[in-house]
């Protein structure tokens, strides 16, 4: 996991930020309405303004974001060629990255 480049303001990138569900469609892919009651994009937009980041970061964007919600964590991946469009699913607890409070 790392911090934001200095100078990106987190608020900002999350705004920016949409998610697309992973096609095809598969059981780990996040479901439509997750337990928390948010959706797929309000978690993947907590992530990136609170959430844990890891990079490389590409076109202002982290590869990588995680949300956790209790014993569910799911993870966000840039996907696709257009910058800030993430994809996301929910981790086993042996896949959760190794900090993630």
């Amino acid at each position: 996991m790392t911090e934001p480049p200095a100078g990106i303001d987190r608020d900002a990138l999350a705004r920016k930020a949409t998610y697309a569900a992973w096609e095809p469609h598969s059981a780990d892919t996040l479901p439509r309405a997750v337990p928390t009651d948010r959706t797929p994009e309000e978690l993947l937009r907590a992530a990136l303004a609170e959430g844990a980041l890891s990079g490389p970061w590409e076109r202002e964007f982290p590869r990588y974001a995680w949300h956790r919600t209790s014993d569910i964590v799911q993870e966000f991946r840039l996907a696709g060629t257009d910058p800030g469009r993430y994809t996301g699913y929910t981790l086993h607890p042996s896949e959760w990255p190794e900090g993630l409070v």
